[in-house]
């Protein structure tokens, strides 16, 4: 957390392979930045590495209202109009959300009227109008027993942001990948092109992106020219991922192994299978685990029937 807190830049892309921990990844951050979660700051990262972070005033938990929007949910529909309108669907389903837990903190008492007045067919439409009322209510902030003082902005979460996109990349066919990057009224350059309007304190102060190609980001959104790419970075290499020292904790646990021998047995198979990835040029940072296959990898252990790694 306080490696990410540590870039100047508000908005940054980070892309790893599939199946890598980067849903995880964007749960953890919604979790600590997120204000509604202030009370359970303890219960959930008291005694881990950015609890320390947080004591000596390197980051700073629940300073954000997180809009969280998944690309990977959207209906993938080799219909561009049918995709496009699973896009619209994502957006505006995910500002509800917003609505539904931020009502409170907004002066309303449920989210039924801030989702009536603020929610349009178009989602961009709705984008604009969430992010204007976060600014005023947050402008309008004074007193410290606020629900919002001390908050920041929003915390736009932005997963897997190339999964719409790259299911029209076809090397036999490039007219659906060109109308999105062209089309006039593409919904995708819209939003991007508003997310960077849009942003600025009180209003869209921090952007996280995942995905896992660059492709779209560069193509669809040729306007949106804010973002810092910090994929290679040596400092965040394992940000996504599993280490040596993470596996062998978890074999340690008494419901996974019950020896150090079966620990070290477990740990070969899993070196052997599932470490080895890079991401840094000049391999100056340490390799990692894929984080899904371990994952099942241990479950496995658990229910006391070994997968065949190879299957994973």
């Amino acid at each position: 957390m306080s490696k990410l807190g540590s870039f100047k830049e508000d908005v940054l892309i980070f892309l790893r392979p599939r199946r890598f921990g980067k849903s995880l990844f964007l749960s953890t951050l919604a979790h600590f930045h997120g204000v509604q979660y202030k009370g359970d700051y303890k219960a959930l990262f008291q005694g881990l590495d950015v609890d320390h972070d947080v004591e000596r005033g390197k980051v700073t938990p629940g300073q954000f209202l997180v809009l969280a929007l998944d690309f990977s949910k959207i209906d993938r529909s080799a219909d561009l109009i049918i995709a496009s309108d699973g896009l619209n669907d994502m957006i505006n389903n995910a500002i509800k959300n917003f609505y539904k837990t931020y009502a409170p903190y907004l002066g309303e008492k449920a989210s039924d009227e801030l989702i009536d007045r603020n929610i349009s067919p178009r989602a961009v439409g709705s984008f604009d109008a969430c992010v204007s009322l976060v600014r005023e209510a947050l402008n309008a902030v004074i007193e410290k027993d606020d629900p919002l003082y001390g908050v920041k902005g929003i915390y736009l979460l932005a997963e897997e942001h190339d999964a719409f996109s790259n299911e029209f990349l076809d090397p036999n066919d490039p007219r659906p990948w060109e109308q999105l990057r062209t089309g006039p009224n593409s919904l995708l350059k819209g939003f991007w092109a508003t997310v960077k309007a849009m942003l600025g304190p009180r209003a869209i102060a921090k952007c996280f992106i995942t995905g896992v190609s660059p492709l779209s980001m560069a193509d669809h959104t040729s306007g949106f020219n804010v973002a810092t790419y910090v994929t290679w970075r040596e400092e965040l290499s394992g940000l996504c991922g599993l280490t040596a020292e993470d596996i062998l904790s978890a074999l340690r646990l008494p419901i996974v192994c019950k020896s150090e021998d079966e620990v070290q047995d477990h740990f070969k198979i899993m070196k052997d299978n599932y470490d080895g990835y890079n991401f840094v040029e000049m391999d100056k940072a340490r390799h990692v685990f894929n984080t899904d296959t371990c994952l099942e990898y241990l479950e496995s252990l658990i229910r006391g029937k070994p997968i065949d790694p190879r299957a994973s």
